[in-house]
Order: C-alpha cells, then sequence, then structure tokens
C-alpha cells in the first residue's frame, strides 16, 4: 500500500500532467526573447514579448552580460557586477513571476563568471568561464551543479592540467554528454571536446582541430555528430565543419573576407559576412552549397540566431545608426524591427519554448480531418508505471526521431534512436516509443522521476514521468 502523502503527491503529478496537454491562455504572454539594454544608464535585462512590448526585469543599476534561458523557458540566468568591478557573479530571474527577487548562484565564491550556458533536458548543470575556478589557469571553463546545496564548481577544461592558457566559448552538446570548447593549450586555438558523463566532468578530452592558425567558436550541428567553427587558415576567417571524432574536415565558405558566428539548425547554416564590404546576414545549406545573402542594407547586421523551430532569425542591426533587434523569416522576409529605442539593445537570445505552444484556445484538438497539426509529445501511459511504460507523439512532418530519457541529475539514462519516419500520431502500443525501465546497460533503475525528451529534425520537448515500485 502507498503512504498517504505518496497518494497525494501521484495525485498531483498526474493532475499537472493532464493540464499540460491543453493549452494554458497565459502562455500567450510567454516571453519571446531576452536581451540587453543600457536605456537606463546601465546595462540591464529585458524581455520581448510576440507583441513587441518589452520589460525590464533587472534593475541592479550594475553591469550585465551574457542573459541565457533555462531549457524550461521559466528562468533565466546572467552574469553582473553587482559587487562593483570585474568580479561578476552569476544571478538568476524567475520569469514566470517578475515580482519575485533574484537570486544570487555565486556569490562573489567563484571569481570572474561570464557566459552562463545551461545544460540540455533541465539538467541543473550550467557551463561558464572563469580565471578563479578550482585548479585555475588563466580562463578555464567550469561547470556549476546546482543539484548539490551549496551549489559546487568544476574545472571541466583543466580537471587534469592539460588546460593551459585559455580556453573559451564552451557549449553544450544536443544531449548534454559533451561540451565542445576552443583552446590555445598547443600554442594556437584548437578544438577540443569533453565528456561530461563521468564522475570528473571533463576527464576524458578529445582534440579535434591541430593547425597553426586560430579555430574558435566551436558549435554543434542539431543532430550533434558534426561541429562548425571558425578558422583563420587560409588567411581570413571562414567557416569550417568537422565530425566530433576529428574526421571529414570540410571548409563551408571561401572568400578573401571575414565569414563568421555561424548558427546551426536543420534548415541550415545562418552567419555574418562582410564578403560585399559590409556585414550581412546569409544562409547556406550544412554542405556549404546554396550560400543566400538574406539581408542588404548600409548599416551592420550581425549575430545571427536560429529560431527553435527553424522558421526565423534573430540578429542585431545598425541601419538605423543604432544597434538593435530585428527578425526576420528563414529565407530573409517580413524583416521586422523588434526594438526601436535611443539606447542599445543587443545580445538577444530565443525562449527555447516559446514556439513550442500554441496561442489557440484551450483544449483545441492537435488534430483537424486526420492531420497532425504540430509536432508535439505526449504524456507517457501508464504513468506512474512499473516498469514499462509508453511514450507518444505526433510529427507534423518527416523527421528521425531520437527519444532520451534522464534521471533527476540530468544523466542520460536511456535513448532510442529511430529511423526516418513519416508525419503522423504515433499513440498506440504498436507505434509509441516503448520504455522498459531498464538503462542503456541493460539494468533496471530506480524508483523516481525521469525526464523524458523528444529530438526531431527541428522540435524539442521535455516531460516528466514517474516510475513507482
Amino acid at each position: 500500500m502507498l503512504r498517504r502523502d505518496m497518494i497525494i503527491f501521484l495525485g498531483f503529478f498526474l493532475l499537472t500532467s493532464l493540464i499540460a496537454l491543453n493549452i494554458n491562455p497565459a502562455l500567450a504572454r510567454m516571453p519571446m526573447i531576452a536581451f540587453l539594454s543600457n536605456r537606463t544608464g546601465d546595462q540591464e535585462v529585458y524581455i520581448l514579448f510576440g507583441d513587441g512590448e518589452t520589460e525590464q526585469i533587472t534593475k541592479n543599476k550594475a553591469r550585465a552580460l551574457d542573459p541565457e534561458w533555462s531549457p524550461d523557458g521559466k528562468t533565466i540566468i546572467f552574469a553582473c557586477n553587482i559587487r562593483g568591478g570585474e568580479a561578476f557573479d552569476f544571478l538568476t530571474k524567475d520569469v514566470t513571476d517578475l515580482r519575485s527577487k533574484q537570486t544570487d548562484l555565486t556569490k562573489g565564491e567563484f571569481g570572474k563568471m561570464t557566459k552562463p550556458r545551461w545544460a540540455p533536458a533541465g539538467s541543473p548543470r550550467i557551463l561558464t568561464e572563469s580565471t578563479a575556478l578550482p585548479n585555475p589557469d588563466n580562463w578555464d571553463i567550469g561547470m556549476l551543479d546546482l543539484s548539490e546545496k551549496p551549489p559546487t564548481i568544476f574545472n571541466i577544461s583543466n580537471v587534469g592540467g592539460q588546460g593551459v592558457g585559455q580556453d573559451l566559448e564552451a557549449s553544450w552538446s544536443p544531449d548534454g554528454t559533451k561540451v565542445a570548447f576552443h583552446s590555445e593549450r598547443a600554442g594556437s586555438f584548437d578544438i577540443f571536446i569533453a565528456d561530461m558523463t563521468t564522475d570528473k566532468p571533463g576527464v576524458n578530452q578529445v582534440q579535434l582541430t591541430k593547425d597553426p592558425a586560430s579555430d574558435q567558436r566551436a558549435r554543434w550541428s542539431p543532430d550533434g555528430t558534426k561541429i562548425v567553427f571558425e578558422s583563420k587558415r587560409d588567411g581570413d576567417w571562414e567557416i569550417f565543419v568537422i565530425d566530433i571524432d576529428g574526421q571529414n574536415l570540410k571548409q563551408l565558405t571561401d572568400n578573401d573576407k571575414t565569414d563568421r558566428n555561424a548558427d546551426w539548425s536543420e534548415t541550415g547554416i545562418v552567419f555574418e559576412s562582410n564578403r560585399d564590404g559590409n556585414y550581412e546576414i546569409y544562409r547556406m545549406d550544412a554542405d556549404g552549397n546554396n550560400q543566400v545573402n538574406l539581408t542588404n542594407d548600409k548599416g551592420k547586421d550581425s549575430k545571427p540566431l536560429w529560431s527553435p523551430n527553424g522558421a526565423k532569425i534573430l540578429f542585431e542591426s545598425r541601419r538605423d545608426k543604432n544597434t538593435e533587434l530585428y527578425i526576420m523569416d528563414a529565407d530573409g522576409s517580413n524583416v521586422k524591427n523588434l526594438t526601436n529605442n535611443p539606447a542599445k539593445d543587443f545580445s538577444g537570445k530565443w525562449n527555447p519554448v516559446y514556439f513550442m505552444f500554441p496561442v489557440e484556445p484551450k483544449r483545441k484538438q492537435f488534430t483537424t480531418l486526420g492531420e497532425v497539426k504540430r509536432t508535439t509529445l505526449l504524456q507517457n501511459y501508464p504513468n506512474p508505471f512499473n516498469p514499462e511504460t509508453w511514450i507518444p507523439y505526433h510529427l507534423v512532418n518527416e523527421a528521425f526521431v531520437t527519444v532520451r530519457i534522464y534521471n533527476l541529475k540530468g544523466e542520460l539514462v536511456r535513448s532510442f534512436e529511430t529511423r526516418k519516419q513519416p508525419a503522423g500520431a504515433y499513440l498506440n502500443r504498436e507505434k509509441a516509443v516503448y520504455w522498459d525501465g531498464r538503462n542503456n546497460l541493460g539494468q533496471a533503475v530506480a524508483s523516481g522521476v525521469y525526464f523524458y525528451q523528444l529530438l526531431t529534425d527541428r522540435f524539442s520537448q521535455t516531460r516528466r514521468m514517474l516510475m513507482v515500485k
């Protein structure tokens, strides 16, 4: 017999799961983008809604840097020198309750903290660049583990003393099992990958590139099998791609100007280039073909970012002589000025869940005349379960499907890779993903809450489930 408190918990869990299948009207006011602005005289964090309204969410009278969304779109983390000078800490703000107080995660204990990068799949781990991590050597890549109280910090890039010199620009793999960064330990900047699945994160490191010229700013392909980066190996900055085992290096751009700041989605790769004498936004296929100029303005257009669904591109522009945020469709059409203020608005970041929620009336069905209207991950059944369960989903387009299961620590428990599947509903036990309650090694997992994540070419969504033995 379950204890009374467990029964209450299960009831609450089931209720919240059912509510999640309907459309919450409050989501219509979900923020679309976070950004920085100095419109109050100092550098603060703002959020921008789909209707163009903006709201200032920090009032620290200090310099904020690097706003980053949590995977569930509920929290923004940023660096801020609230203690003055160059002593930057990590602070968080709950955007679901703007009246709530911000939280100081690091409290001046770990030196200058910059560039927070939240782990995927709701894992309470955050990457950082810092000069004061354990076993420090210049700038290192660290990881802040929020599952510990107080939070603990790891030096990832110099865990074994190998990270001599600067280690910078860390980025998570899509499944959260690896981190890519560039390091000057070999004399010039090269691309490295660190393993994040061990007891000592970063202990297994692989050098992907080795060239006298600088290789920088590693970013992952959507499927986690390749890295796109910038290199000066032909004398100017160009964009290259390489497999994560160091094979199949390929140069994607080739001109005598600068191509940089690449961002990759299944829709393609966007980047900025000054090949026409002025920085503009370009797009190309993943193999470098079909390079298209998306913007054409005398003002500088830069720092393009794909929206989470691959349908739009966010970028900065100085076309009105002041840095503002703009968006456009993936083909360069429907350019829209999002911010219009005499101050500088910059460092925009998409809310990762903004496009995952429709704004149609509550309880409207996901299908019309049998056709799937949107890709979505549904609640597993049965839930709670012991020891087997099925994970249903809808596909709006043909796609390769991956389902991953994580524990509360954010550790990968089980991964299901499927062949390419046609659009449709994968709901019954013959089509839904089946999990027998075992990990990738075939071992039975313990009771508790788990997270399951659906990944397709242009979509990602995560839900909770409960195993009770």
